[in-house]
């Protein structure tokens, strides 16, 4: 549970922002400069507000009604930044083993950390040994062994290239699937809320304009500049392998991508872009794509000249297509459609290993 009513002041801009919600992961969305960070840094209490109320999990952090303005060491309240800010005299274990929390704190444990993140490796490194990659999921450990009651993640995936993406995305939901912390994501990239968030908030100049679902706040979200394509990201097993493909089993679906190195059993995350998502009605047709899907459309979100289209077929699958080609469709809520998906089209991450694609093999 997180409940904020803010108003920060930083230079020449104000955030005056509330947000209240009993989501376990949170999310703000907005564009550069909206105050996404200053937020982050009053809830961390690195930065003091002017005046309001912060609470997290039922323990009231800040309230300038009543004087009261917990330092950050006492918080536990960790915030991963952007640039990792690792200790560079320190190895990879030394890093996550500073500060060391108080032992009635409960929490995860060393060993627990450095095997959901897959750290073991790189624990005698120094962090000018690691790539951008790996110094962020360091960080996002080391926060996690300060056993917070809220984890701040302010863009963590920015800068990365796709495939780095997929990786550390993977990890997040591992995070999100294996550990009681309430979590904040920042990002400006809409199909990071989708993957992880179940409640965010949409700031601009400084105030949440919206509060909901990913799903709920999708067009105006998709309206603001910068908000990148539409992806879904689904959790999966290696079902079957054929050379270097792999079929994996996600939500009752079997997949089918390339994936060399993947074996039977392994635990894999699936991204399918919208733009890569075929739409058809009528028969199911004859068709070269190794994906084929039956469902029913849920959502239908229009935004600009493209439709984004939810089909549920066991999960929700997106789907991106022109609005002349939605209206041509009949493409309306309760519609049966089919998915066609090239199986080359979709991106496999492990954690643990890179994520591949037939392109990126060529390299």
């Amino acid at each position: 549970m997180i409940r904020f009513d803010l108003v920060v002041k930083r230079g020449s801009f104000t955030a005056r922002a509330a947000l209240d919600t009993e989501s376990r992961v949170t999310g703000l969305f907005g564009p550069t400069g909206s105050g996404k960070t200053t937020l982050l840094l009053a809830l961390a209490g690195l930065v003091k507000p002017q005046r309001g109320r912060i609470e997290v999990g039922g323990t009231l952090l800040y309230d300038s009604s009543r004087n009261l303005c917990l330092p950050p060491e006492r918080r536990r309240v960790g915030m991963v930044f952007q640039d990792g800010r690792l200790f560079p005299h320190l190895s990879v274990r030394e890093n996550l083993r500073y500060p060391h929390p108080a032992p009635a704190v409960p929490g995860p444990a060393f060993d627990e950390i450095v095997h959901l993140l897959d750290l073991e490796p790189l624990l005698d490194r120094r962090p000018r040994a690691l790539s951008g990659g790996q110094r962020r999921l360091v960080a996002v450990g080391r926060a996690l062994l300060s056993r917070p009651r809220l984890l701040l993640l302010d863009e963590p995936l920015t800068g990365m290239d796709s495939r780095l993406r997929r990786r550390v995305l993977a990890y997040l939901l591992r995070l999100k699937r294996s550990l009681d912390v309430n979590m904040m994501l920042v990002s400006h990239v809409y199909s990071d809320f989708l993957a992880l968030v179940e409640e965010m908030g949409i700031l601009d100049r400084g105030r949440i304009q919206a509060v909901g679902t990913p799903e709920a706040l999708m067009e105006t979200a998709l309206g603001t500049t910068g908000a990148g394509g539409v992806e879904t990201t689904l959790r999966g097993k290696v079902a079957a392998r054929d050379g270097e493909w792999v079929a994996v089993e996600c939500e009752a679906n079997r997949f089918h991508l390339f994936l060399p190195g993947a074996p039977v059993g392994a635990e894999v995350y699936v991204t399918i872009r919208a733009e890569d998502v075929l739409l058809a009605v009528g028969e199911p047709p004859r068709t070269s794509a190794r994906n084929l899907f039956s469902g029913t459309v849920a959502r239908v979100h229009r935004v600009g000249s493209r439709v984004l289209v939810g089909v549920d077929v066991g999960c929700l699958l997106w789907s991106e297509l022109a609005e002349r080609s939605a209206e041509e469709l009949g493409i309306t809520p309760g519609r049966r459609v089919h998915l066609l998906i090239k199986a080359s089209a979709l991106r496999g991450a492990l954690p643990g290993e890179a994520a591949v694609s037939p392109a990126a093999s060529m390299r």
